[in-house]
């Protein structure tokens, strides 16, 4: 026993095996110097570069108004992120001299090629994927690059038309942004369109699948969003109203002082502010009191008045002109007129129409003129008790122009 012991030391290569440990310390040596170099390099130098830098370059990362990250915040995530790379290089580096140690010995040579290869065959099929995709790529970056460009050239167009610096012979001024909106999205939705068949995998039964989901999620759940988009589009073209417009929608009179896509909001006189629906616009009677005249004639809008049969209907009509004409806000030519409209069984139903470019004060100039026929009754004499009592209610509306008495 000792002596066939004795012979297969003699056998033995002590050179190679004095090879195969010399290596092994020296990976192993090289590894426990490469962490504490990688750790010194994070500690000493990265570090405190980071501070450095979050202390003066640091800012707030803002979208719109809101502050999405503040310098703190993003000094952690920096600090984060170099944690996150020094262990990923301690891992990668940890693979490496383990794949070379079962390199080193016969015995363990299979579990050093099997470890090579579980880190280069995924590595070397997305390079040859990647490689692949190229012309793929290059294809979809001329398209989003001539999208991109081919917008900001109607982004220009859009500004000039809207500061009428460009004139286009039926095409107004106030259609410019609303229509580059429009080209802006067609652009894009034909951007997409274009570059889906180039994505990887866009033919596969699941991408079909979730696009398909996705789109009928987008077109079930946004059925009112769409109809109010296009309502409002509708409604630019048609040229209905503008900002500062005074207009009444149902029962809703006041400015416009905001539109957006999908509605408008009106500040009546009680500074109330009252959102409609573009939908609702679009399927209501809309009227425009801004627009409505010019700014010679103005706006006729007209007040009901019931005069009681004991006072002379043409001094009464006599004295309602006078008042029209004493109310601020109340244009002098065209003159105010007055329709005798209805004889009721108690008083004479009159209609006052007057002529007005400030549309936007008719509570303030019915007031007034109540106040000023009031009073020149009284001044001539004419008992405003009951029954010879004056009924007057005011509401503004617009009317076709009448022949003058």
């Amino acid at each position: 026993m000792l002596q066939t012991f004795l012979e297969y030391l003699k056998e033995i290569d002590w050179l190679y095996i004095s090879r195969m440990v010399g290596l092994s310390l020296v990976v192993v040596g090289g590894q426990v110097i490469f962490f504490l170099h990688v750790r010194k390099l994070f500690k000493k130098i990265i570090n405190p570069f980071i501070i450095r830098k979050g202390k003066n370059d640091f800012k707030d990362i803002k979208i719109l108004n809101y502050t999405l990250i503040t310098p703190a915040r993003l000094l952690h995530i920096c600090f984060f992120m170099s944690r996150v790379t020094m262990y990923a290089i301690y891992i990668a580096s940890f693979y490496i001299s383990l794949t070379l140690l079962f390199s080193i010995f016969p015995g363990t040579e299979k579990i050093a090629l099997a470890l090579f290869r579980g880190v280069w065959g995924p590595f070397y099929s997305i390079v040859q994927s990647v490689i692949a995709y190229i012309p793929n790529l290059l294809r979809i970056a001329v398209i989003v690059v001539v999208t991109r460009y081919f917008v900001k050239f109607m982004k220009v167009i859009s500004k000039e038309i809207s500061a009428e610096r460009l004139v286009i012979p039926g095409f107004y001024s106030d259609w410019a942004h609303a229509t580059f909106n429009l080209l802006r999205f067609l652009s894009y939705a034909f951007m997409i369109v274009m570059i889906f068949p180039l994505l990887p995998n866009s033919e596969s039964a699941t991408f079909k699948g979730v696009s398909v989901f996705l789109g009928v999620l987008i077109s079930l759940g946004s059925t009112t969003v769409v109809a109010n988009v296009v309502a409002g589009l509708v409604l630019t073209y048609m040229r209905s109203f503008k900002l500062g417009d005074r207009v009444k929608v149902g029962e809703v009179l006041g400015d416009v002082v905001e539109k957006t896509p999908f509605a408008i909001r009106i500040r009546t006189n009680k500074k109330e502010v009252i959102t409609v629906p573009n939908g609702t616009l679009l399927s209501s009677n809309v009227t425009n009191y801004s627009t409505a005249g010019d700014e010679k004639t103005g706006v006729i809008i007209s007040m009901p008045i019931s005069v009681c049969y004991n006072v002379p209907w043409r001094r009464a009509v006599e004295l309602i002109i006078e008042a029209a004409r004493k109310t601020d806000g109340v244009l002098e030519q065209p003159s105010p007129f007055v329709f005798v409209s209805n004889l009721g069984d108690n008083a004479t139903d009159m209609e006052l129409y007057i002529y007005t470019n400030e549309p936007e004060k008719q509570p303030r100039i019915f007031s007034e003129l109540n106040k000023n026929i009031r009073d020149l009754f009284e001044a001539d004499g004419i008992d405003l008790t009951v029954p010879q009592q004056i009924l007057i209610q005011g509401e503004a509306k617009v009317a076709p122009q009448p022949l003058q008495l």
